[in-house]
């Protein structure tokens, strides 16, 4: 994508798009911040509050055990939505704590392996890849803002809202529009509010329906399907905003904090 194309979003310091055909029209940023609140970017969070690492894995390419067990490290593999609903209900962690675990989404864990590979090619243009959702929302515009101070300069941030991919593209989903207009809310909270249309309405969406997430996100599409699988426990811990500092990063191939 040329940085002046119409879609590239590139006059702005914080732009908003959906999955990886968004991420291509967008100009290259500094940061991107992985949206996937059903469940994968949750799920990482989540990870993250219970000392586990986490590393993506896209759902349905051959490889996940084989990958699993090269991490070496006590390595667990599961789904992010049961994986979420388990650490929700106290179910016993699939890895000790301080071991990574394996989560494999067709969403945002896709996206997520994607930067995992170009940075290992030794691509020069890997961004700061950070994992949000309404859980550490504001501690993600924390970290970006620490991150500015550190490198003396403004960061361009993109939030990539991983949406749900199916036969006929991306998918809206009600749960990464608010979960990223939530961050996209915390930045500007912070100063960093030089935002595109797009990042702009998503942030208005969680503005003006704040107090409805926890139902919205139950009531979606994607909240409907989960609690058909018994996952109401993870839906739920999706929705509790701001209860956490931990921002997980994409090192290598894993999501990592601190």
């Amino acid at each position: 994508m040329q940085p002046d194309a119409p879609f590239a979003q590139s006059k702005y310091q914080v732009r908003f798009e959906w999955g990886a055909e968004g991420l291509e029209r967008l100009a290259p940023a500094d940061v991107v911040v992985l949206v996937d609140a059903l469940s994968f970017t949750t799920a990482v969070v989540a990870a993250a509050e219970h000392g586990l690492a986490a590393a993506p894995w896209p759902k349905g390419e051959p490889g996940a055990e084989a990958f699993a067990g090269g991490l070496g490290d006590g390595t667990g593999l599961s789904a992010p939505a049961a994986f979420l609903a388990g650490l929700a209900t106290g179910q016993e962690l699939p890895a000790r704590p301080g071991a990574t675990v394996v989560l494999a989404s067709p969403n945002g864990a896709t996206l997520a392996r994607g930067f995992a590979v170009r940075a290992q090619a030794g691509s020069a243009d890997v961004p700061v890849v950070l994992a949000a959702s309404l859980r550490n929302r504001t501690a993600v515009a924390r970290r970006i803002l620490a991150l500015q101070e550190e490198r003396g300069r403004r960061l361009s941030v993109a939030i990539l809202a991983a949406g749900e991919r199916g036969g006929d593209g991306v998918r809206f989903t009600v749960e990464d529009q608010l979960a990223g207009g939530a961050v996209v809310d915390a930045l500007v909270a912070l100063g960093i509010d030089h935002t595109s249309p797009e990042a702009a309405v998503a942030c208005a969406a969680f503005e003006g329906l704040r107090r409805a997430v926890g139902h919205l996100q139950s009531a979606s599409g994607s909240g409907v399907e989960l609690l058909g699988r018994g996952a109401g426990a993870g839906v739920a811990a999706a929705a509790q905003t701001d209860v956490t500092e931990l921002v997980p990063e994409l090192r290598g191939e894993v999501f990592r904090v601190g």
